[in-house]
């Protein structure tokens, strides 16, 4: 199977999110052979995650969204490293710690565009019956958090931060128990969604998929509305055609 970084394999898809619909193997074909480089968890304290833990999640979400620092052809593209995706997934699994609890932002706007303060940075209270059902949910991903990263560290041989890249994105395409997607989703959601949830640091995910972001009061001037540049056609070609091509004879 021919090779391809992990940012032309999502790009070609149209959208990074589409990239949990790939076959692990088609993940792990897109490495490199290179050593980690130190991270940034290390020296921030969490809610939740301790400070291993905290490293694992670092290095195997910036194994599935790479950024400079994790592969070469990165270079000017953010990843999860970049976006602080560790500090989203141990904001939500310790949500119910904080007071109001990070669940629901407010609103109505922020203060990117026009608004002098973060109304969304002011979290909604919860009703008892939402507490009931958070607790249960972020009890499931707080346990598979710790299950996934003891498995992650036994199958590369007791510490999973110091195997080499290649080994890392052999044991994530392996999928142990679900975790790696598990992961994923959670990377994917750190990596774009509203920066007052702890992750897409400094609106690198916004950035590097050039989305202007939440515009409420500024809103959009007319012509931005009524003028367009035409529909987005896709025409396979290039890695997307090769893309195609290998989801359509992979058994």
């Amino acid at each position: 199977m021919a090779v391809f970084h992990r940012r032309q394999v999502l790009q070609a898809a149209g959208f990074a999110g589409l990239a949990v619909l790939f076959p692990p193997e088609l993940l792990a074909a897109c490495s490199t052979a290179s050593s980690p480089t130190a991270d940034g968890a290390k020296g921030q304290s969490f809610l939740v995650l301790d400070a291993h833990e905290a490293r694992v999640v670092e290095e195997a979400t910036s194994r599935l969204i790479p950024g400079p620092d994790d592969d070469p052809s990165e270079a000017g593209h953010p990843g999860a490293r970049e976006a602080n995706v560790t500090r989203y997934i141990d904001t939500m699994l310790g949500a119910l710690e904080l007071s109001p609890p990070r669940i629901f932002a407010g609103g109505p706007f922020s203060n990117r565009s026009g608004w002098p303060v973060d109304d969304m940075a002011k979290f909604l209270a919860l009703t008892p019956a939402q507490v009931s059902g958070w607790t249960l949910r972020l009890a499931g991903f707080r346990a598979r958090y710790r299950a996934g990263i003891k498995t992650l560290d036994r199958m590369a041989g007791g510490d999973f931060i110091a195997a080499s890249r290649e080994k890392m994105d052999e044991i994530l395409a392996q999928d142990p128990g679900g975790f790696m997607t598990l992961l994923f989703t959670h990377a994917i959601e750190g990596m774009y969604s509203a920066p007052e949830y702890g992750g897409n640091a400094g609106l690198a995910g916004w950035h590097e998929i050039s989305w202007p972001g939440d515009r409420q009061p500024r809103g959009y001037s007319e012509d931005a509305v009524s003028l367009s540049d035409g529909p987005d056609a896709y025409v396979p070609k290039g890695i997307g055609a090769q893309l195609l091509q290998l989801l359509r004879t992979s058994p």
